[in-house]
């Protein structure tokens, strides 16, 4: 058995993005979501946090695991840390480590091992969306027919990679939660977002959201999120690459 058992399980918190300075005061940042969101699904994780959109990227070994925040930056963007980042995720993928990407993240993660990603047919996704729950996976907490997750992208992966099992999706959004082997976790939606963010988050971007989207977004937040419940399953997923 190993020794992660009884010693902390050090997670790198690959921060991509940032909480829109109109609402910093009112929010934590995403790493604190993120960290939030683990810490109370088990208070014995260890967070590390790498500013991935300032160019730091770490080596895939640094940590035990790897979890990414989302991002309004696009995974299709040209720059260095863009770039560094897919070799991040793909080194990451060779070396088994176990990784979860959120939304940005797991774009990313479609799009460094062979997948493609591009801006939805159907616009803006924002709101709590409802994903079928196709495959059962060892490391779901529960059985579930369905999950709701707060979600906010105009982007999607419309391509899977290779490898990949396709594991909860919706017509909106066909790619919602897949893995690719053991080690890499792609999830669409935001299990950190509360509700309140998402609100607020709508109503910052209301220049840039069609209304109908907004007015369809905010109806939706009386859905129940299944936030607890994914992080309970990201820290299962985790566990078990390292025993």
């Amino acid at each position: 058995m190993s020794d992660f058992a009884t010693k902390p399980i050090v997670v790198g918190v690959l921060q991509c993005g940032e909480v829109p300075d109109t609402l910093s005061a009112q929010f934590p940042d995403y790493n604190e979501m993120i960290e939030i969101g683990l810490k109370r699904a088990d208070h014995n994780i260890h967070c590390k946090t790498f500013r991935v959109l300032d160019g730091e990227i770490p080596h895939p070994t640094a940590c035990d695991a790897w979890i990414t925040t989302g991002s309004r930056f696009s995974v299709n963007d040209s720059n260095e840390w863009t770039e560094k980042f897919g070799e991040f995720v793909s080194d990451a993928h060779q070396l088994k480590i176990p990784f979860v990407g959120i939304c940005y993240g797991m774009q990313m993660m479609a799009k460094a091992l062979g997948g493609r990603v591009a801006y939805a047919e159907k616009g803006w996704g924002v709101g709590v969306a409802t994903s079928n729950v196709y495959e059962k996976a060892p490391w779901m907490v529960n059985q579930k027919a369905v999950a709701n997750l707060v979600v906010s992208h105009q982007e999607q992966v419309t391509e899977l990679p290779a490898e990949a099992v396709l594991m909860a999706g919706s017509d909106f959004c066909p790619n919602g939660i897949f893995q690719v082997g053991s080690s890499m976790l792609g999830i669409q939606g935001h299990p950190e977002f509360t509700t309140d963010y998402s609100r607020a988050l709508m109503d910052a971007r209301r220049s840039i959201i069609p209304a109908e989207a907004v007015e369809a977004g905010m109806d939706s937040l009386s859905k129940p999120v299944d936030g607890s419940w994914t992080f309970d399953s990201i820290i299962l997923f985790i566990k078990s690459q390292l025993t």
